[in-house]
C-alpha cells in the first residue's frame, strides 16, 4: 500500500507473529512467577462476516478469525492456587494486572478478566476433568471492547493452556468442541453474561484462511468449513476500530436476548430459527404486537436468510466480481438491519460504514454484537488507502477521534 505522510497516515494495529507473542508471554511469566512456563498457547479473535445476534436464537452465522491473538504462558501447580497476570490490566475491566484465587473458593461472579480465567477452570472441573492450580501470564495484541471476541480469545487461550498443563489431550476436533463448550459455560454460567455460542466455537474451531458456517440449531453447533479466498481475488476485510463503546452495552445485549426469547414465545415456537425456516416467517413476525419485539425478531429472521445467501455466493460458480459484489451488498443490508431493527449500532459505526462504501468498499457492517467497537468493510486491496483516508476525513469532520485499523 502507498504510504501517506506521517501526520495523515492511518493508525494501524499490527498483529504479532506467533514467535513475538510467545516471547512476550514468556517474559511476562518470568517477571511474575520466575522460572519457565510449561507451555505457551494462543487463541485468535472472532470476526463475523454476516450473522450477528442469531446464535442465541438457534440461527446461522458465517464467521472467521483474526491474525491478532491472545497468548497465555502457563505452568501447572501441585496445590490449589490460581495465579494470573495480564499485560492489559490497565485496559480491561478488573482488579488490575494481577489476580490470585483458589480452586476450592471458585464461585460464579463477574469481576472482569479474572472471572473469565477462573470460569474456565471451574467449567472444566464441572465437566469432570482433574484440575490443579495454575500460574498464567496473559498478553494480547487483540484490542479489547472492539467487537472481535476478545473475551472469547481470553477464555479459549486459557482453556488451551489448561489442556496443555494438565495433559487433557483435547487438541483434536472433538476436543476443540469440548473446550468451546467449557468456555461458553465460563462466560454464560460463571460470569453470567447471556451470550450465545458464536464466539467460542469460532475461536476454538476455525482455522486460518477459512470461514465457518455455524448452525446453532444443534448443541454444540454444526460447523461447515469454506475457504476464505478473498485475498486470492485482491480483496481484504478491513476492520475499523472506532474505539467507542456505548455505556451500558452489556445490559443492552441482555435485553436483545430476552426480546428474542419473548418473540419466540409469543409466536409459539422454540426459537426464531424454527420460524426462519418456515415460508411465512415474515408474515408471522408482522403479527407481533409489540413494535420493539417485532423489530428484533425481523432482524434475526432476515439475518438467517442473509447468511444463507452469503454462503451461496461464497461457494458459488458465477463470476467472482458478481459474487463478491453481492456479498458486499448483503453485509450492508445486515448493518442496516442491525442499526434500524436491532438498535445495535452507534453514530461512529454508522459513519465508518457509510464512509467505507462511499470510498469504494463493496460493503460494510458493524462487527460482532455492536454497541460500539469495530466495523468491517469488504475492500479491494488497491483501495485500502482510499477507504482509510475517507474514514479518517469523515471522523475529523465530526471531531471524532480517528479509528484504528486491522486487516483480515
Amino acid at each position: 500500500m502507498t504510504q501517506s505522510p506521517p501526520d495523515e497516515s492511518p493508525l494501524w494495529i499490527a498483529p504479532w507473529s506467533i514467535d513475538e507473542g510467545q516471547d512476550r508471554a514468556r517474559a511476562l511469566f518470568s517477571d511474575a512467577f520466575e522460572g519457565e512456563p510449561d507451555a505457551i498457547v494462543s487463541a485468535p479473535g472472532r470476526l463475523t462476516i454476516v450473522g450477528d445476534h442469531t446464535d442465541y436464537s438457534e440461527g446461522l452465522t458465517l464467521a472467521t478469525i483474526t491474525a491478532h491473538r491472545t497468548f497465555v504462558a502457563v505452568r501447572r501447580r501441585e496445590d490449589q492456587a490460581l495465579r494470573a497476570v495480564t499485560a492489559q490490566g490497565d485496559q480491561v475491566r478488573g482488579p488490575g494486572p494481577r489476580w490470585e484465587g483458589a480452586l476450592d473458593a471458585l464461585e460464579p461472579s463477574d469481576e472482569g478478566w479474572p472471572s473469565r480465567v477462573a470460569g474456565v477452570v471451574w467449567a472444566l472441573e464441572e465437566r469432570g476433568y482433574p484440575v490443579t492450580g495454575l500460574d498464567l501470564a496473559i498478553d494480547s495484541c487483540l484490542p479489547p471492547t472492539s467487537g472481535l471476541g476478545s473475551s472469547a480469545a481470553l477464555t479459549c487461550a486459557v482453556a488451551r493452556a489448561a489442556d496443555a498443563a494438565w495433559g487433557l489431550a483435547l487438541d483434536t476436533e472433538a476436543g476443540a468442541v469440548e473446550l468451546a463448550e467449557a468456555c461458553w459455560a465460563a462466560e454464560n454460567v460463571y460470569v453470567g453474561f447471556p451470550c450465545g455460542r458464536l464466539d467460542t466455537h469460532t475461536v476454538m474451531r476455525c482455522a486460518d484462511d477459512e470461514a465457518v458456517l455455524l448452525d446453532f440449531a444443534e448443541k454444540p453447533p454444526v460447523l461447515t468449513r469454506y475457504p476464505l479466498y478473498f485475498p486470492d481475488y485482491g480483496l481484504r476485510l478491513l476492520l475499523i476500530d472506532t474505539g467507542a463503546r456505548t455505556e451500558g452495552w452489556r445490559e443492552s445485549y441482555g435485553r436483545r436476548s430476552r426480546d428474542a426469547a419473548l418473540a419466540a414465545a409469543t409466536l409459539g415456537v422454540r426459537s426464531l430459527r424454527a420460524l426462519a425456516d418456515s415460508p411465512d416467517a415474515l408474515a408471522r413476525v408482522r403479527a407481533i404486537a409489540d413494535p420493539t419485539v417485532h423489530r428484533r425478531a425481523r432482524h434475526i429472521v432476515t439475518e438467517d436468510q442473509r447468511v444463507r445467501e452469503t454462503v451461496a455466493e461464497l461457494g458459488g460458480l458465477g463470476p467472482a466480481h458478481d459474487r463478491f459484489t453481492e456479498i458486499g451488498a448483503l453485509m450492508l443490508t445486515s448493518h442496516r438491519s442491525l442499526r434500524s431493527d436491532f438498535g445495535a449500532s452507534t453514530p461512529e459505526l454508522d459513519l465508518a460504514v457509510e464512509a467505507s462504501v462511499e470510498a469504494g468498499a463493496l460493503g460494510a457492517r458493524l462487527a460482532g454484537a455492536g454497541f460500539g467497537g469495530c466495523a468491517v468493510a469488504l475492500v479491494r486491496a488497491a483501495q485500502i488507502d482510499a477507504v482509510t483516508a475517507r474514514v479518517d476525513a469523515v471522523f475529523d469532520t465530526y471531531a471524532i477521534p480517528r479509528p484504528r485499523y486491522l486487516l483480515v
